[in-house]
């Protein structure tokens, strides 16, 4: 019998009408002026029957009481449900409170019952109206409006870009537990899914799998996707495509959510950081399906380059490039030209801050590669000799004297550091998709002189190709200059001597476009052939770390040069969520003292209106 009444008590429709009971007695209490069975004393002769203004009042108390209790409803069973109680109440409230404020002027408890139900009435309206235009907005106001700084729950151009080019019904399967860590993970990457949702106008779906809840359905899955095995701890399965011919993958949870550092798990932290990376892994992932088949990049080794091992952050090694580059698909391997001849399927070949110079043999292997279409992406200045001086003039290129130094814009108040701004540098994919207020750190850079096009005190000069076209993607600034005169601690510009500003450090090189003869289909897009940027250190690690834009450019011209528009935008960014923590007794002040405080202030204040009144 207990146990019944126990399990009764617990449903939600008791508990409901408790509160609806609750409420009724506080509310013809409020209007009464008194509780029930204690009388309300009116002096004027004129003022309604005790029995009927009780009456009246219940009414009024039930009326308010509908309305909280639709309130209730709507939110346990929703809108429909709901409606009659709204209806019944206002409809009880409204009707009653113009009987009361007939008997306004000699009836006090009326005149109270008629002016806070009126009250009620109103804040209940105003609730409504813009409950309604809460649910407007979100279903057909179009995307939500992104405030926060990181633009958190903004997707990159990047991730807009996987989105557009899904020519496939793409489905996320949130594959969690029902722990409690799982349910806050969770909550967030359905956050994130749902913008991905909204940007893919009907291609993508959304769908949660609790392994150890549904194991037919888990199991069913696991036979088309072997690995979703690996999601132990939860995670995200993607489903591009139908049937037999759907390709998979699938991104776990450390992927989407970064390990604590010791130091911040430990228990007498006073915060609590976590970092979520989710679209950076759900984006790679979707490059990785429109990959289809590995591409492989390699990077050109034996001449003293960065590693491409070392991803320390403060380091010189080029190792998060790399890791970047196989985040999204690629095939990254080292090639010794002193060795061997790039391979036949080789997508990119990049080389990346040379500190001696290319051999005769490596470089013929090089123009031999890039003869049958292979692109090429350079890094390399003046500073050594890098002995691609003739590989780069069949581009119609070449590295000028000096290092280009500005006074202005440069990190640290160092010269050679210089960042190169975006604004205005629009006009090519490579930095299109970046962001006009960003900015790239171009270190110890060397102005780049395009051959067929004259320069500052540079008469014009012949092109060595015709057929390929060079585009100037990255200037410094206006009031930087090739400085050659580096031995000076206080270099000034000498018009005899150095080359005025804005200097060129970034080129872009593709085919000559083709004209489509008439009667013919439109030509093929012209061919990407070559990037140059004019600093060996330009991809370090710790000079991403100064710049975070820099892995974006050089990641955009990797995937630009590998005939991949999509996979050209701004890389997602990672957030950091700060938790901050208090021990139990700071927590308990916490809560303590501003309860205790407004408790005290409403004192106060009704004191003052009670003393007020009385004189």
């Amino acid at each position: 019998m207990l146990q019944s009444l126990s399990s009764l008590s617990g449903r939600p429709e008791f508990l409901l009408g408790g509160l609806a009971l609750a409420a009724f007695l506080a509310a013809y209490w409020a209007l009464r002026g008194a509780p029930p069975g204690r009388a309300a004393a009116e002096d004027d002769p004129g003022a309604m029957p005790p029995r009927r203004r009780d009456l009246l009042i219940a009414g009024l108390a039930a009326g308010l009481t509908s309305l909280l209790l639709g309130a209730g409803v709507a939110s346990v069973a929703g809108i429909l449900p709901s409606l009659p109680f709204f209806a019944a109440g206002a409809a009880l409230t409204l009707w009653l409170s113009v009987a009361a404020r007939r008997y306004r002027h000699a009836s006090p408890v009326l005149r109270r019952a008629a002016d806070l139900s009126s009250a009620a009435l109103n804040a209940g309206l105003l609730g409504g109206v813009l409950a309604i235009l809460n649910v407007a907005a979100f279903r057909y106001g179009g995307q939500a409006i992104d405030m926060t700084r990181e633009r958190t729950f903004s997707l990159s151009s990047l991730s807009l870009n996987q989105v557009r080019r899904l020519d496939r019904p793409l489905t996320f399967y949130l594959v969690y537990g029902g722990g409690a860590r799982a349910v806050r993970q969770l909550d967030r990457v359905y956050q994130l899914l749902d913008l991905y949702r909204a940007a893919g106008e009907g291609k993508i779906r959304i769908e949660s799998l609790n392994p150890y809840t549904e194991l037919a359905r888990a199991e069913d899955l696991a036979r088309r996707a072997p690995d979703l095995a690996v999601l132990r701890g939860g995670g995200v399965l993607i489903e591009y495509g139908e049937g037999k011919d759907a390709e998979y993958s699938v991104v776990a949870a450390p992927e989407l959510f970064a390990a604590a550092s010791p130091e911040a798990a430990r228990p007498d932290a006073d915060r609590f950081a976590t970092t979520f990376r989710g679209e950076d892994a759900i984006t790679s992932a979707l490059i990785r399906l429109g990959e289809g088949k590995k591409a492989k990049v390699a990077f050109a080794v034996g001449h003293g380059e960065p590693s491409t091992s070392d991803a320390d952050p403060r380091g010189p090694g080029i190792g998060l490039w790399r890791a970047r580059l196989a985040s999204v698909g690629c095939e990254v391997i080292e090639l010794n030209l002193q060795r061997e001849a790039p391979p036949e399927d080789l997508a990119l070949l990049i080389v990346a801050g040379p500190k001696a110079p290319f051999k005769p043999e490596e470089v013929a292997r090089l123009k031999a590669f890039a003869d049958r279409g292979g692109p090429v992406l350079v890094l390399a200045g003046n500073t050594e000799p890098s002995g691609l001086d003739e590989f780069l003039r069949a581009y119609n290129l070449e590295i000028g004297r000096g290092l280009v130094i500005d006074p202005r814009l440069n990190f640290n108040r160092n010269l050679q550091l210089v960042f190169a701004p975006l604004r205005g540098a629009q006009g090519h994919p490579i930095v299109d998709a970046l962001q006009s207020d960003r900015a790239i750190l171009v270190p110890n850079g060397a102005p780049i002189h395009v051959l067929g096009m004259g320069g500052q005190g540079r008469p014009a000069t012949q092109a060595v190709d015709p057929n390929l076209v060079p585009t100037a993607i990255l200037r410094t600034g206006p009031q930087s200059w090739a400085e050659t005169d580096l031995a000076n601690p206080q270099p000034e510009l000498d018009r005899n001597a150095d080359e005025a500003g804005p200097n060129i450090v970034g080129v872009a090189v593709q085919e000559r476009a083709a004209t489509a003869r008439p009667g013919e289909q439109a030509a093929a897009s012209p061919r990407p052939r070559l990037v140059l940027f004019s600093s060996g250190r330009l991809a370090e690690n710790v000079v991403q770390g100064i710049e975070p834009a820099n892995l974006d450019l050089v990641m955009n011209a990797a995937s630009w040069l590998r005939g991949r528009p999509d996979a050209v935008g701004i890389t997602p960014s990672t957030h950091v969520a700060l938790t901050l923590t208090a021990d139990p007794a700071l927590r308990s002040r916490l809560i303590l003292v501003p309860t205790v405080m407004s408790i005290m202030a409403v004192l106060a204040v009704g004191t003052v209106v009670y003393v007020a009144r009385r004189e």
